[in-house]
């Protein structure tokens, strides 16, 4: 009785740790960290963004929208892959409040 349990248990664990490691495999990945923001490439076809190119409707893109000087780092008018990139990445690695 006691080994018809244990096969029973492992066959059980087997199972469960079967189906999260394809749930973790299929798992999307976000182009530009968790924030939320799309890739670069798809804001203006790879080509350096001006505030005007910044969509409205994108609530992850509304703080660079707000700062956009902020993160046109050589201050050209334009931000281009590195500088949004620094400035998504800078935006997720705020520190918490103490």
């Amino acid at each position: 009785m006691t080994y018809a349990r244990s096969i029973v248990s492992l066959a059980l664990v087997a199972c469960l740790s079967t189906g999260v490691a394809f749930a973790q495999e299929n798992a999307p990945q976000a182009q530009s960290g968790d924030s939320g923001a799309p890739d670069f490439s798809s804001l203006n076809d790879g080509k350096p963004i001006r505030r005007s190119d910044v969509p409205k409707d994108v609530d992850a893109l509304k703080e660079l929208r707000a700062h956009f000087n902020e993160a046109d780092r050589d201050h050209n008018g334009q931000v281009d892959k590195a500088e949004y990139d620094a400035y998504i990445n800078k935006a997720d690695t705020k520190q918490p409040q103490r």
